[in-house]
């Protein structure tokens, strides 16, 4: 049951921070005078102060270290948003960009299978690595690309070979209609990929930091007996912005902290209502005396589906929202740096855009 008020009160107030979220409306998604929620404008705008109240914290990080979730709190979604972006689209990495294709009997077609090479992600550290500063060659009047594969440059470039043919395997049963065990190489995997080094490139590496596939089992291709695929694969440093596959993140997203207040106490079976229309581990029963009371466990865990709105008993007493100024993120790394790695990396793009417009606005000020 829903324990009502004999007396009646005011509506409890609701944080100017917060979005309040009803059955098929979402209020206060906005501030009056600027997306700065704490904006006074009585006083002077303090960055020191401001860069002082925001928090990060680390909530969860897989064991391989390509998956993260982080809080940041007390910043704006243009913050958020911009720190969001810059991971998807302005993090460097390297990719595949040249495919200089000797042979390719498969039947899936050149210019496809040139694409399907560029889309795998490479284990990499870009950071020692310069961007391309003249354009691929392109193809000539022609129809030639280039007459000859060049060097690459060792401060530039990667160089990935792969050569694979198909034969019949001729110990296999007779009734056997597996192709692997019919053919030899009859699946084309990243892990038949193999680094050349350029010049001295060996050397800056250890064996656990030689560039590589991320990982050996993305299927590229299938082939028959007599089919063959070789290619020398260039791998220049890029980002986002340019190509997708130049993007060092699988996943960069963010959502807003859930809040749930139940401005009444909620007992016996509409307790077990209220727990249902939540996600798992979200409502809680607790036992105060002899009744059963519902109570808000981890509002974390909620994925505002608003289900408990179907409920009119229910609707009257629980109020939803969201925390404008708690951002939980979500970043998952293709593998070329870790995903605490390309935080901090996007970080410093953004302080150096914000350094380049503040010298560009004091260059118009003067």
């Amino acid at each position: 049951m829903v324990k009502k008020s004999t007396t009646k009160t005011a509506e409890p107030d609701f944080p100017s921070n917060e979005i309040l979220m009803q059955e098929e409306v979402v209020l206060n998604t906005y501030d009056e005078c600027t997306d700065y929620i704490e904006y006074d404008d009585t006083k002077e705008f303090s960055i020191p102060e401001y860069c002082d109240n925001i928090h990060v914290a680390m909530v969860n990080e897989s064991e391989d270290k390509m998956t993260l979730e982080f809080d940041i709190t007390h910043i704006e979604a243009p913050i958020a948003n911009a720190l969001r972006r810059i991971l998807i689209a302005e993090v460097p990495t390297m990719a595949l960009e040249k495919i200089y294709l000797y042979q390719n009997t498969s039947v899936i077609q050149d210019e496809v299978l040139c694409h399907r090479l560029g889309l795998l992600p490479l284990c990499v550290d870009p950071r020692g690595f310069q961007f391309p500063t003249e354009k691929v060659v392109g193809i000539n009047e022609k129809g030639v690309d280039c007459d000859e594969e060049p060097a690459g440059d060792a401060t530039r470039n990667l160089i990935f070979k792969i050569n694979v043919s198909c034969t019949k395997n001729r110990n296999a049963l007779p009734n056997s209609t597996d192709p692997k065990t019919l053919y030899h190489h009859s699946s084309v995997y990243s892990g038949s990929f193999a680094w050349v080094p350029i010049g001295d490139q060996k050397s800056n590496y250890t064996d656990s930091t030689t560039p590589r596939m991320v990982t050996d089992d993305i299927l590229v291709a299938k082939l028959r007996p007599g089919q063959e695929i070789e290619a020398s694969c260039h791998a220049v440093k890029g980002i986002g912005r340019d190509h997708a596959k130049f993007s060092p993140v699988a996943t960069a997203s963010y959502r807003l902290l859930p809040t749930i207040r139940l401005n009444a106490e909620i007992t016996g079976e509409a307790a077990e209502r209220l727990k249902s229309v939540f996600s798992e581990g979200v409502i809680e029963i607790e036992k105060k005396g002899s009744k059963r009371v519902a109570v808000v466990k981890d509002a974390r865990k909620d994925t505002c589906s608003r289900n408990v709105f179907r409920h009119e008993d229910l609707a009257k007493v629980v109020q939803l929202g969201k925390n404008k100024q708690h951002f939980i993120f979500s970043v998952e790394s293709t593998g070329a740096l870790k995903s605490s790695e390309l935080v901090v990396e996007a970080c410093k793009v953004m302080e150096t855009k914000c350094r380049s417009l503040r010298k560009q606005i004091q260059a118009l000020i003067k």
